[in-house]
């Protein structure tokens, strides 16, 4: 299916829209849903978070187009009776909600009757997406137009925009931390590109090219490039890069943030960023989290036990634990704290 030109123009200023920094979701930024709903014929969207496992997680629900008591019901009540989120289930595609259960059957649901219908909020297409703490990010685009159908078009607008939607999650999360900590950049490994100058890395991405081969060093700073040049980003080494483009300016070249961003909670890459450990004890970290002794994680990374021993003494001390087994702790306390709130 083919856009019209306005459509695509829409399109580019919308994810462009999504790489800016902000500590709001998509949702709560107006102008930004509005110019969306205008694009997907929505006039309602709804964004929520699921824990790993399907349960809701109740303070992350934003809400764009109805009265704010519509988010404060399902949160008391309505996500227990959610059956669009059972038909979602296993899903990251677009999913047209009709092509899952028919009109004629909304009226056998509480779900429908007692909560969709009385906010005149007919379903029309839902997207859920990973977040890189292993949530469930679940999107939710409706209509106060009976008539209305969703189909192709809007399928296809949704997969064109799902990795720009993930990255806005993504920067998100940053940003909320640069509202607590002065400097973020000194928390998360980050690389500034000025498009005169080679990748400028803070501490943390320094401390990570320093414990890489030269190949795997030669394959980000293609990616970067990549960035550079209009790319969105793209993966290395088990870490998302995540794009921060600021707003146009005509008068300056831009200065594109790259943030390195562990997409798998206990993997080696989430280790390096979360605790600032090398690659190499990164593995280490990973292969104990899977219940791996010194001797096993030895033979899996063809060194000596030994070798392992002293990894292991380093990564006690980064991570500020007294034992090998606190390690684990350590990181479920980690992954905890770095949850959405």
């Amino acid at each position: 299916m083919d856009l019209s030109t306005a459509e695509l123009r829409a399109l580019l200023d919308i994810t462009g829209r999504l790489h800016e920094p902000s500590s709001r979701s998509l949702v709560e930024r107006p102008e930004l849903a509005q110019k969306l709903g205008a694009l997907l014929h929505v006039d309602l969207m709804a964004q929520l978070f699921w824990w790993p496992g399907g349960a809701h997680h109740p303070h992350s629900s934003a809400l764009w187009g109805r009265d704010q008591g519509m988010r404060v019901e399902y949160r008391h009540y309505f996500h227990a009776v959610d059956c669009i989120a059972e038909l979602l289930q296993d899903s990251v595609e677009p999913v047209v909600i009709e092509r899952k259960i028919a009109r004629s059957e909304w009226g056998r649901s509480e779900y429908f009757t007692d909560y969709l219908c009385r906010h005149q909020a007919y379903p029309g297409i839902s997207l859920r997406l990973p977040d890189a703490n292993g949530m469930l990010l679940d999107y939710r685009f409706s209509t106060s137009d009976p008539k209305k159908q969703f189909g192709d078009r809007e399928t296809l607008l949704l997969n064109l925009l799902k990795p720009h939607l993930l990255n806005a999650q993504q920067l998100r999360v940053i940003q909320e931390e640069a509202d607590v900590v002065a400097d973020a950049e000194m928390h998360m490994p980050t690389f500034v590109l000025d498009g005169t100058s080679p990748p400028q890395p803070n501490t943390k991405a320094r401390a990570i090219m320093a414990g890489v081969s030269s190949e795997e060093r030669d394959a980000l700073y293609a990616e970067l490039a990549a960035v550079a040049n209009g790319a969105r980003g793209g993966q290395w080494n088990g870490f998302g890069l995540c794009v921060e483009r600021p707003a146009e300016d005509g008068n300056a070249a831009p200065v594109v943030r790259v943030h390195l961003l562990a997409r798998v909670v206990g993997s080696s890459a989430w280790f390096q960023q979360r605790f600032g450990v090398t690659a190499r004890e990164g593995e280490v970290c990973h292969l104990m989290l899977k219940g791996m002794s010194d001797k096993q994680i030895a033979l899996a990374l063809n060194i000596s036990y030994w070798t392992v021993r002293t990894h292991v003494g380093h990564i006690m001390r980064k991570v500020g634990v007294d034992s090998r087994c606190a390690i684990g702790l350590a990181a479920l306390n980690a992954n905890a704290s770095d949850t959405p709130k």
